[in-house]
């Protein structure tokens, strides 16, 4: 029953297992994945982590062993040259700001995602996610199954998310990361500007709307 158990929760993106520190990106890939196994057998007790991620479906629940395991480990954009937001740029130009219209929808089952490449994170820099805008907020899919979805999201106004994000936390110049569990569980809710645990909005929720093309990390030591 345990290892039933065990499938389940890797089967829904491992998204409440305990936070642990993300790979540094001065590892080699092939350390960061060791790392990744070695959390799997201590903090889940899956002797066969290696042969388990061999399995599709297992595999696409760790989107990079840079990225950790939780929801909340993604690191900071990696990528921060001028060309670092030409695709979120090309996105929102192409679909606008406000994709879905009809009200926030489990984005995995939305008719409107569509797909986007070119994140601003060397890691994942050539691969291809969903993504919709919503509200002034762009939301990319990295990974979930069923109505558990985690990801990252580019909001410049830092001051709403849609109801169904029921985590989120700033990774630098507008970048978040957030999730949609299925289970109406309570999570962290932290605006760009807020020290972690305040509650209300930001400062500075009435910016406008902006694209960016040129950007300082406030992360720059975590750059590849």
């Amino acid at each position: 029953m345990k290892f039933f158990a065990t499938l389940g929760s890797l089967a829904i993106g491992l998204l409440l297992l305990s936070a642990g520190e993300p790979s540094s990106t001065n590892e080699s890939e092939a350390a960061q994945w060791q790392r990744i196994y070695e959390r799997l057998r201590t903090e889940e007790g899956i002797t066969n982590a290696e042969e388990m991620m061999k399995i599709p479906i297992f595999r696409a629940s760790v989107v990079h062993p840079s990225f950790g395991l939780s929801w909340d480990e993604v690191p900071a954009p990696t990528i921060t040259n001028s060309n670092a937001m030409a695709s979120v740029n090309a996105f929102v130009v192409t679909n606008g700001w406000n994709m879905e219209t009809n009200g926030w929808r489990v984005m995995d089952f939305s008719d409107h995602r569509k797909p986007i490449r070119g994140l601003p994170w060397e890691a994942i820099k050539d691969r291809e996610f969903g993504a919709l805008t919503h509200g002034g907020v762009l939301y990319v899919l990295l990974k979930g199954w069923h109505h558990n979805l985690s990801g990252v999201a580019y909001n410049p106004r830092t001051n709403s998310f849609a109801p169904g994000i029921r985590g989120f936390k700033p990774l630098g110049d507008h970048w978040y990361v957030w999730t949609q569990p299925e289970d109406p569980i309570t999570l962290p809710q932290t605006y760009e500007g807020q020290k972690s645990g305040e509650q209300g909005g930001p400062t500075n929720g009435s910016q406008p709307i902006r694209l960016e093309t040129n950007r300082t990390s406030s992360a720059a030591g975590s750059r590849q």
